[in-house]
């Protein structure tokens, strides 16, 4: 039996907090659903740092200011939880700049010339490939949670029914 793991990129995460005009409601429904039904079934999400940081740059842009209030303050929650329990995320990765930045920019030369995949996206790419190694003996199938076609088409295992808006 294997395991389904997502890695969450931003545009899923903008989703899952409704950030006023980032978001878009059909979207964020069905990102929903999605996200409670993999968790149901077991599946294990982990979210890139640079992601949370470009979700808190969306939540900073919410114009209201009492929505803002409350999406800064559940990101907090969330991030403080997960951090805890790896509920309902595992924030990746951990580690010194030394060890994570030769690599990653090394793959992200071609992938910016080539295919327009930026830097955070070719961090979550990143994290996608480390995890498909990482739980090889788990036969785990890896899926990154984009609406990022670039990105998407990268992921380590095709996703049947993919959800791109």
């Amino acid at each position: 039996m294997s395991i389904a793991v997502y890695v969450l990129d931003t545009s899923y995460l903008v989703e899952l907090f409704g950030c006023g005009r980032s978001s878009n409601k059909t979207a964020s429904d069905l990102v929903r659903e999605r996200f409670k039904a993999a968790n149901k079934s077991g599946g294990r999400f982990f979210v890139p740092l640079p992601c949370l940081f470009e979700l808190g740059d969306h939540i900073a842009d919410v114009g209201h200011d009492e929505l803002r209030q409350k999406l800064a303050e559940k990101l907090l929650n969330t991030v403080e939880l997960s951090l805890r329990t790896n509920e309902p995320w595992t924030i990746t990765p951990a580690g010194p700049p030394e060890d994570i930045l030769p690599a990653l920019l090394h793959r992200f030369v071609p992938l910016a010339a080539k295919q327009k995949i930026g830097l955070v996206d070719t961090f979550t790419l990143s994290e996608a490939l480390r995890l498909k190694q990482s739980l090889e003996g788990y036969k785990a199938r890896i899926h990154i949670w984009t609406n990022d076609r670039n990105l998407k088409n990268q992921e380590p295992d095709s996703e049947s029914k993919p959800y791109l808006w």
